[in-house]
């Protein structure tokens, strides 16, 4: 089983030509209302290839019945669900006609998961990875890192958005799933840095790691190798969740026991079928 400890968001997406600049205003063309959050989006990844539970909480409003209902719906384990007193999470999503996205996050519900929550929840699922993202506090994040490492359980952290983690999380990330800019941050090296020097610098602080690059390629590695492994070439319709479905189909195939350059080369070919073949509102 993997479980997902992670935020629940219902997103407002606005299509436009292009983003805006600072200070512009741009006309839409489309305003939207979407399933999401991180943890939400990872976990439905996942439930398609092994059982999956979601940790998290959310409002007492209509937004958390569809939230709750979509993860229900996808096969996602909702019992360890927290209803706290107030409006679901939010997300803010700027799509522009190139495909790219900007997203602005309001925790709301996700910012009242408590570590005791989370350590409840894993007692009971007793899952063989712990997929976990950094939308919920800090403490909640250590809660589901030193779970796993007491339970000798695989913990896979994607550590978005960017934030300074202690070393006693980093150090537990098997692997560390992240894109290139977030690489560059926790690796301490600048733009244009080699790859193979961030993942060598990355392997200082975590067990393994997988850097995805877009339509480039991801990057993987580990103790006895780096790897740059081919990510398929598609027409791009839409990028949203695209990192988050990699995320969560990336832990249940490891969680099923596959090899983490298989379970890599896999990830990125099912999440570049979903950033090609999803439907758009254009």
């Amino acid at each position: 089983m993997v479980a997902v400890v992670g935020s629940l968001n219902l997103d407002l997406t606005v299509v436009v030509a292009r983003a805006p600049e600072e200070g512009e205003t741009v006309l839409g063309r489309h305003l939207r209302t979407y399933p999401g959050g991180k943890g939400a989006n990872q976990a439905i990844g996942a439930a398609r290839l092994a059982p999956t539970a979601i940790v998290g909480a959310v409002g007492s409003d209509h937004a958390a019945d569809v939230l709750r209902g979509v993860q229900q719906r996808a096969g996602v384990d909702t019992s360890h669900l927290r209803t706290t007193p107030g409006p679901t999470g939010r997300a803010v999503i700027i799509v522009s006609d190139d495909g790219q996205n900007r997203i602005v996050v309001v925790p709301e519900a996700n910012s009242l998961l408590k570590a005791e929550d989370v350590t409840t929840a894993l007692d009971a699922l007793d899952p063989a990875v712990v997929l976990t993202q950094l939308e919920l506090l800090p403490v909640v994040t250590w809660a589901a890192a030193q779970w796993a490492r007491d339970h000798d359980r695989r913990f896979v952290l994607n550590p978005s958005p960017v934030i300074d983690l202690d070393e006693y999380v980093l150090a537990g990330a098997d692997p560390l799933v992240l894109n290139e800019q977030e690489a560059l941050h926790y690796a301490g090296l600048p733009a244009g840095a080699p790859f193979d020097e961030i993942v060598t610098r990355l392997l200082e602080q975590v067990r393994t790691v997988v850097i995805t690059r877009g339509g480039e390629d991801v990057v993987v590695g580990t103790e006895d190798a780096i790897e740059h492994l081919r990510v398929p070439q598609v027409d791009v319709v839409d990028t949203t969740g695209a990192g988050d479905h990699f995320a969560g189909t990336l832990a249940a195939l490891l969680g099923t026991g596959e090899d983490l350059f298989a379970a890599a080369r896999r990830a990125s070919a099912d999440a570049a079928r979903l950033v090609a073949s999803r439907r758009s509102d254009r």
